[in-house]
């Protein structure tokens, strides 16, 4: 009452003591000190995990859903529905509200459900009907490259009015159109908001939690029957100028600052994708949550030091987020970016980012799963919400204390990707079956530069129908600032230790989650001091450069079949760290990854049997990873894309080429190598034959060829299928034929001929095949059949890289990985 007296009789007094505790309080908040005189404690008064059960009730009550399973859903359905009932009648209000999420994300999830999978165009997709579609453009066009022809385009369109069988409906669905060869051609020339006539043959969505009634494959190229509207004209004139912004830059930054920026991925170098893969840097080749949060931290702190304060900040930020969403086309990925970076705004209050702002990240989710309930079968909106998580629990905190010795910006900077690395891991781990060891510290280098990236790439898109030479001017500066990130991601995939294999299983997942935890207690406790950050950067980049050796892995091997998933690589040893390399196979991370395991750094032969994918794609790990002397490759240049993407990287890594013939022999110090068979005797780099161009053709021309290492020989096969197996028998000397380890040919198809296989005479069949792959490979009629011929058969899909070496009893000794 006295104090209420004194501010009756003396107002100003009462306003002078809460302006003294506000200005202290923008001050520790601005310092980034929380309330309270140590950090945790403050950090933990704020938790509130009360909207998190509802949040995650809602995701998989749209996870199940989206199954499609008439039965599931309807047993939870009644299961929730009583649950419901029951839990009012108890008066547990905070657990029945877990029940209306439920209901509310059943009911939304249900209704688009049926949307999609009822109506013309969806029972046209099952029964693959030919339909004529009209309807509006609303995606950017992909290119899909091709195992074994040319690239096809994709593009989605929203599907105003179908025709079948001459009967016409009024429809409002998505549908994905594709195409090769000319229409593909044609969808790649098309703008978002085109209007487009097209006629072609539908079929089923590839997966049912893509929110698409069909898919259609083009027949003819599209008719454009109507220019975008103003709003798309003028995103498609921003997206292009900046594009266009780019070209006083190098080719690796005009490619990634428009993927980092708006998401057009369509400038990117295979290599650069490639490296910031193996650094965990994919993030920053497309629009996430992470990087808009990164922008918003660095625009916010600009906003501040121009003397934006409150609302009025906050309320920018907004303006930034929606421009953002509508420059990058409101895709899924970009709503689902948007709204974790929106939660990380509202939680830039007085309070700070913490873990106050769960409560926003769950409404979020949730609000996300009824708009778009698709989201909930993504691995990027899991990645996305859990980056997110793991920011709002630790950043703050983290930021708090490593405050006291560095700059605000700096600590946000390293912090927030730290957190964002840390959570995402396991699930990272679980997608790709490795640990990106280089990954943390990648992150935590390149973030501070995410933010100026991507500011000055939007004004640059913003200004650049109308100001070009100065849009100009702000692309080479975003350059500039992407520049140091390329380095990164360079120098982190070309470490010993960029990516280490991780078994993906309950029990391994489990302690990698605990080790994370345990990484980011340790991680804690020592961002608060200067000397423990510099000693933690000091083990990371030990942890880097140091390979520990494979345990039990021999010294003394003599070929190794390496586990590069769907596709083939073998090394064939020449010396201590040599080797000649046959194929390489799908990816160009997991080629480096098994040259390093091998201990190999000189590949004086590298064999690429023929031009698919699945056996060339990993060229740029080779010649990244080792000194390349020369290349051996198939005489049908087929498919043509694949021939000159090869030659193209051989050449300018300065690699000689020779093209494959019956009879070639080189010895290189302990190996050796002979041609037994290549194509057909075409001209060396003409697809001549009858049939050239085709799966089938391709596949025969590959290199069959007879390796070794001392008395040791392995008959590597490509994916030769039986006209090629039986031409060998007809045209190879069948003392040629003999080896003691045969890589089955085609993965282990169906498609062989046991006579070939009886004519190796092989003790042991090494299969290079794909975990859980599409294809059935291999086949349960090739694994009857080697064993018929009494071979050991060892599986790179079940057992990992495989190596082989010879006994002083002239036994066999086979090491596998796992």
């Amino acid at each position: 009452m006295s104090r209420w007296a004194d501010q009756r009789r003396n107002p100003s007094a009462g306003r002078s003591a809460q302006s003294i505790r506000r200005r202290a309080n923008h001050r520790r908040g601005r310092r980034g000190i929380p309330d309270g005189d140590e950090p945790s404690r403050a950090h933990l008064r704020v938790i509130d995990l009360r909207l998190v059960a509802p949040a995650l009730v809602a995701w998989a009550t749209a996870w199940i859903v989206l199954a499609d399973s008439a039965m599931a859903t309807t047993i939870m359905a009644v299961g929730v529905v009583v649950a419901f009932g029951v839990l009012l009648a108890m008066r547990r209000w905070r657990v029945a509200a877990c029940g209306l999420v439920a209901l509310s994300a059943l009911a939304c999830t249900t209704a688009h459900l049926q949307a999609a999978s009822q109506g013309p165009l969806a029972q046209a997709g099952r029964d693959r009907s030919v339909v004529a579609i009209q309807g509006q453009v609303r995606s950017d066009p992909r290119e899909l490259p091709s195992r074994f022809g040319s690239a096809s385009h994709v593009v989605r369109i929203d599907v105003s009015r179908v025709d079948i069988a001459g009967v016409g409906w009024n429809v409002g669905c998505r549908v994905e159109l594709s195409g090769h060869g000319d229409p593909g051609d044609a969808i790649a020339g098309l703008q978002v908001g085109q209007a487009v006539r097209l006629g072609g043959r539908a079929d089923q969505p590839r997966q049912a939690s893509q929110g698409l009634c069909a898919r259609v494959a083009l027949s003819a190229s599209p008719q454009v029957i109507a220019p975008p509207g103003p709003m798309d004209s003028t995103i498609n004139r921003m997206r292009s100028g900046l594009r266009d912004a780019m070209g006083w830059n190098s080719r690796e930054q005009a490619g990634l600052v428009p993927s980092l920026v708006v998401g057009d991925t369509a400038g990117l170098p295979a290599d650069l994708v490639d490296d910031f893969k193996a650094s965990s840097l994919t993030h920053l080749t497309a629009v996430s949550g992470t990087n808009l949060t990164l922008m918003l931290v660095f625009f916010m702190a600009v906003a501040r030091t121009a003397g934006v304060r409150g609302w009025w900040l906050r309320g920018l930020g907004v303006v930034v987020v929606a421009f953002f969403v509508v420059i990058c086309r409101a895709e899924a990925s970009v709503v689902r970016a948007a709204a974790m970076g929106l939660v990380a705004l509202a939680a830039t209050g007085r309070r700070g980012t913490g873990v106050a702002g769960l409560r926003q990240l769950s409404v979020a989710v949730w609000l996300v799963v009824l708009v778009d309930p698709w989201l909930a079968r993504s691995w990027g909106f899991a990645l996305s919400a859990t980056a997110t998580a793991g920011i709002l629990w630790w950043a703050g905190l983290w930021q708090a204390r490593m405050r006291r010795w560095a700059p605000g910006w700096l600590a946000e900077s390293l912090c927030v990707p730290a957190a964002a690395q840390l959570a995402t891991q396991p699930l990272i781990t679980i997608l790709s079956g490795e640990i990106s060891v280089v990954g943390l510290g990648a992150n935590m280098a390149a973030a501070p530069f995410v933010g100026p990236v991507t500011v000055l790439g939007l004004v640059a898109a913003l200004i650049s129908p109308v100001l070009g030479p100065l849009a100009q001017v702000m692309g080479w500066l975003a350059g500039c600032c992407v520049q140091p990130i390329i380095l990164i991601a360079h120098l982190a995939a070309s470490a010993p230790m960029a990516t280490m294999t991780w078994p993906v299983s309950p029990g391994s997942i489990t302690l990698l989650i605990i080790f994370c935890l345990m990484i980011a207690l340790i991680l804690g406790r020592l961002v608060g001091r200067r000397l423990g950050c510099l000693a933690l950067a000091g083990v990371m980049v030990i942890a880097c450069l140091w390979r520990p050796p494979l345990p039990g892995w021999p010294r003394d091997w003599q070929v190794v079949s390496c586990d590069v998933g769907q596709g083939d690589a073998t090394l064939i040893r020449t010396g201590p760290r040599a080797a000649i390399v046959v194929d390489t196979g799908p990816e160009p991370d997991a080629m480096a990854a098994c040259l390093t395991t091998a201990g190999v750094d000189t590949v004086p032969l590298l064999v690429l049997t023929h031009f698919h994918a699945d056996h060339i794609d990993g060229t740029a790990g080779v010649l990244g990873s080792a000194r390349v002397g020369q290349a051996l490759v198939s005489p049908l240049a087929s498919p043509a894309s694949g021939a000159a993407r090869v030659r193209s990287q051989l050449e300018r890594a300065g690699v000689e080429i020779a093209t494959a013939s019956p009879g070639q022999e080189w010895a290189i110090g302990e190996g050796h190598w002979r041609t037994l068979q290549a194509g057909s005797g075409d001209v060396p780099g003409q697809p001549t034959s009858p049939g050239a161009g085709s799966e089938s053709a391709e596949n025969d021309a590959s290199i069959l060829g007879l390796a070794g290492n001392g008395d040791l020989n392995v008959l590597v096969t490509g994916d030769l299928e039986p006209d090629g197996q039986r031409n060998a028998l007809r045209e190879v000397p069948p003392q040629l034929l003999r080896a003691d380890i045969v890589k089955v040919p085609h993965h282990g198809s169906a498609r062989q001929s046991e006579d070939f296989l009886a004519a190796t005479g092989a003790r042991v069949a090494l299969v290079s095949v794909g975990k859980k792959n599409g294809y059935g490979h291999p086949a349960a009629a090739t694994l009857e059949l080697l064993m018929r011929q009494q071979m050991t058969i060892m599986r790179t899909d079940e057992q990992g890289a495989l190596a082989v070496a010879r006994h002083s009893d002239r036994s066999l000794q086979v090491v596998s990985q796992r």
